[in-house]
């Protein structure tokens, strides 16, 4: 009988989230808006913003394009950094 298979496991990396949550704060702070006139901004909720800001969320491209159009930026500017 063959040995069982070993499973990977896969580890999260959450550093991209961490740099894109940091970008978001930093042009938001840029900008003087509060987390809730950005989330107004973008139509998403305060909560929301705090958890990107913090790299808590893996965020859609939808997601990513309203931020940027709440930002009035190009979607590409919140990837600084990033490699």
């Amino acid at each position: 009988m063959p040995p069982p298979k070993r499973r990977r496991v896969r580890i999260p990396d959450d550093e991209p989230q961490k740099r894109l949550g940091a970008n978001v704060r930093r042009l938001r702070l840029e900008r003087d808006l509060t987390q809730e006139e950005l989330a107004a901004a973008c139509d998403l909720h305060p909560t929301e913003i705090g958890r990107i800001e913090r790299g808590e969320r893996d965020l859609r491209l939808s997601t990513v394009v309203r931020v940027a159009r709440g930002l009035d930026l190009a979607p590409t500017a919140l990837f600084e950094g990033l490699r």
